[in-house]
């Protein structure tokens, strides 16, 4: 029986990373979140201008406007660190999110070239070895570039 089973190979990261829904993912996720990233890095840029100010200024400074500069800085600081948390697990939430559209898009893609070529087995992660003729991800590459890019 093991003779007459047909079996092929698949490079599930090479499909998941190189697909054209992975780029264009990728894309969309930067186009995204450019806007919160450039308002932090212009935050970031007023933090370092506002610490610089104090420590040029901080001799003729009296006591309280010193105080009031430190106090400014230690708040503006802390919404930084706050905005960056939040943007960072936003991007990671989004990105889980469109990587699980991904994946259903290259199983779908596997399942229609194993079906079309009847396969008994599809193998993916964890082979150790497999000769070059087992290999489908080129298959299944045409596949998700012509016609397997639901979303």
């Amino acid at each position: 029986m093991a003779a007459d089973l047909k079996v092929g190979v698949v490079d599930l990261r090479k499909l998941v990373d190189q697909s054209s829904q992975s780029q264009k993912s990728q894309a969309d996720l930067k186009k995204e979140f450019q806007p919160r990233e450039t308002k932090l890095v212009n935050e970031q840029k007023e933090l370092k201008k506002l610490e610089e100010k104090l420590e040029k200024d901080i001799a003729a400074m009296n006591d309280a406007d010193k105080r009031k500069l430190e106090k400014e800085l230690i708040d503006r600081g802390r919404e930084f660190k706050r905005s960056m948390d939040e943007m960072r697990q936003d991007y990671g939430l989004r990105a889980n999110q469109e990587m699980a559209k991904i994946q259903k898009v290259v199983q779908e893609a596997i399942q229609t070239v194993a079906k079309d070529q009847n396969f008994d087995l599809i193998l993916v992660d964890g082979v150790a070895y497999a000769k070059d003729a087992l290999n489908i991800t080129s298959e299944v590459e045409k596949k998700l570039g012509g016609g397997g890019s639901k979303k």
